[in-house]
C-alpha cells in the first residue's frame, strides 16, 4: 500500500479518530484477504453516522483547538451540496462540462453536480462531464465507500474511488457493480489540493470550482492568496469559484486577483461566496458592511502562502503581524468594526469614541465629515461627498475604489 502523500505541512481536518481507525482495520483486513471486511466496516460505521434534515448522512471531524464539526452541515448534506455549489454553478447542461471539486470528502459535492447535470442532457452519451475531485486523506475516500449514498448518482462516486484504491494497492476487492457512463470522467487525486493544480497542463480550464475545505482559521492553506490566484487562473471566462465560507480575508483576495465576487446562497451556516471573471455569474453583491469591511480594515487582509507549502501555523502568525502592522498605518482597525460607522450614526456612546479614537489617524474627527464620506461615497447611488464620480457597479469595483480612497487620504496625512 502507498503511503498517503500528505505534506507535512499540512493538517487537514479529517474524520474522528475512531472512524479513521474503523477505516483502516477494515483496509488491512481486506489486503490480507478478507472479502467481508467491508462489509463489517459499513455496519460498524453506522454508530459514528450523523443523519442530517434530508435524511443524508455525514461524519464528524477530528477535533482540533478541541473543536469538532460536522463534514457538512446538519440543515442537510446533499440539500447544502446542491443550495451551495452545484445550483450556483449555473452549468449549461448542453455543453462539456468540467468542475474541479477540491476537498472532495465523501463525494457530496460531485454526486449532486451529476444528478443536477445527466438528467437534463438531451443526449447523455455525447456530452462529457469531467469532474477531478481532489481528497488528502485516502482515509476519507475509503469511508465514503461505507456510508448510505445520498443519491443514485453517489455510486458513480463511488466506483471511481473504489477503483482509484484499488489501483493504489489500499484495497483488493472489487465489490461494486456500477459502470460509470462513457460520457462520464471521474479522476480522484489523493493528494494536497495545492500539489495537485501546479501539476496540471497549462491549457486545462473548468466551469467551476467547488473549493470545500473546513474554514479558514482552521485550513488556511487552501484559503491563501497565491492559491486562490491559482484556482482562478483555471476558470473558463465564465467559470466560477463556489465556497461556502464568508470570511474577509478570502473575498479580499478574490476582488484583488481581478475577480467579480458576491453572496452565495444561505443555508444553515451564513452565505458563502461566490468568484466568477464573468459579472453575470454574480446575482448578490455583497452587503456594505462587508465591502467596507474587506475594503478599509485589517480583517481584509488574505493569507499568505508564496510558495503554495507552508504550514497553517506559519500563514495564520504571517497574517495576524501583518494585521498588526496595518492597522492604523494603511488599514483602519477591525476591532470595532470601524469602517462600518461612517456617514452613519453610532448609538452606542462608548463604542462611537473608540471609533473615532480610531479614525484620528486619518484626521476623521466626525462620522459625517468630508473625509468619511468621501471613503464611502462609492456605495451609494448618489454622490455623497461632492466628488461626482460614477457610480461603482459591483462589489469589486465598490472595494476597490474605497481601498484605493483610503491610500489617498493617508498620503495626505502624510
Amino acid at each position: 500500500m502507498k503511503n498517503s502523500t500528505t505534506n507535512p505541512f499540512y493538517n487537514p481536518l479529517t474524520p474522528e479518530e475512531g472512524i479513521l481507525s474503523l477505516v483502516r482495520e477494515w483496509v488491512e483486513k481486506e489486503r490480507n484477504g478478507d472479502k467481508n471486511a467491508r462489509e463489517q466496516a459499513a455496519y460498524k460505521i453506522k454508530e459514528y453516522l450523523v443523519e442530517t434534515a434530508d435524511g443524508s448522512y455525514t461524519l464528524r471531524s477530528k477535533k482540533m483547538d478541541n473543536t469538532s464539526e460536522t463534514m457538512h452541515t446538519i440543515h442537510g448534506a446533499f440539500h447544502e451540496a446542491k443550495e451551495k455549489f452545484v445550483n450556483p454553478a449555473g452549468f449549461n447542461v448542453n455543453e462539456e462540462i468540467s468542475i474541479l471539486d477540491i476537498c472532495s470528502g465523501l463525494g457530496i459535492n460531485a454526486a449532486a453536480a451529476l444528478e443536477k447535470i445527466m438528467p437534463s442532457q438531451n443526449n447523455v452519451e455525447e456530452r462529457k462531464i469531467e469532474i477531478d475531485m481532489v481528497e488528502i486523506s485516502w482515509e476519507t475516500l475509503a469511508a465514503s465507500l461505507i456510508i448510505p449514498s445520498p443519491s443514485e448518482y453517489h455510486q458513480f462516486i463511488k466506483k471511481a474511488i473504489e477503483t482509484y484504491l484499488i489501483t493504489n494497492n489500499y484495497l483488493k476487492f472489487c465489490q461494486l457493480n456500477e459502470k460509470i457512463p462513457e460520457n462520464i470522467e471521474l479522476h480522484v487525486h489523493c493528494q494536497d489540493a495545492r500539489e495537485m493544480v501546479k501539476n496540471l497542463p497549462p491549457e486545462k480550464r473548468y466551469h467551476a470550482v467547488f473549493l470545500d475545505p473546513f474554514s479558514p482559521a482552521k485550513s488556511p492553506e487552501l484559503y491563501s492568496y497565491e492559491f486562490l490566484l491559482k484556482i482562478s487562473s483555471l476558470l473558463k471566462e465564465d467559470g466560477v469559484i463556489l465556497t461556502y465560507t464568508a470570511a474577509a480575508p478570502v473575498r479580499y483576495a478574490l476582488i484583488d486577483i481581478g475577480l467579480e465576487v458576491g453572496e452565495g446562497p444561505a443555508m444553515g451556516r451564513s452565505g458563502g461566496t461566490i468568484a466568477s471573471p464573468d459579472l453575470s455569474k454574480i446575482s448578490k453583491p455583497l452587503s456594505r458592511k462587508d465591502e467596507r469591511m474587506i475594503a478599509l480594515s485589517d480583517a481584509g487582509i488574505p493569507f499568505r502562502d508564496p510558495e503554495l507549502s507552508d504550514s497553517a501555523e506559519n500563514m495564520i502568525k504571517r497574517r495576524q503581524l501583518e494585521r498588526e502592522t496595518a492597522r492604523n498605518q494603511y488599514k483602519m482597525a477591525s476591532t470595532v468594526k470601524t469602517p462600518v460607522y461612517l456617514a452613519d450614526d453610532v448609538e452606542d456612546a462608548r463604542t462611537k469614541r473608540r471609533v473615532l479614537n480610531h479614525l484620528k489617524k486619518f484626521k476623521i474627527t466626525d462620522l459625517y465629515s468630508e473625509r468619511a464620506r468621501f471613503l464611502v461615497c462609492p456605495q451609494y447611488t448618489s454622490c455623497i461627498c461632492h466628488c461626482e464620480k460614477g457610480r461603482g457597479t459591483s462589489s469589486r469595483t465598490r472595494v476597490k475604489e474605497m481601498e484605493h480612497r483610503l491610500k489617498m487620504l493617508i498620503e495626505d496625512v502624510h
